[in-house]
């Protein structure tokens, strides 16, 4: 499972203080498929932004 695209806005974003819910967002996976952060409400998220170029 891949992802296609970035998350607009997320970039240069202050980080929620700690307790507070993260800013809500979503991408599109490389099969089309919409995910968005609240389908893993409760559970941990771990999200590793990379850059190839």
């Amino acid at each position: 499972m891949g992802l296609a695209g970035g998350a607009p806005g997320i970039a240069g974003a202050v980080p929620p203080p700690p307790g507070k819910a993260a800013p809500e967002f979503s991408v599109t996976l490389l099969d089309g498929q919409r995910v968005s952060l609240k389908d893993f409400r409760g559970k941990p998220v771990l999200l590793n932004f990379w850059s190839s170029g």
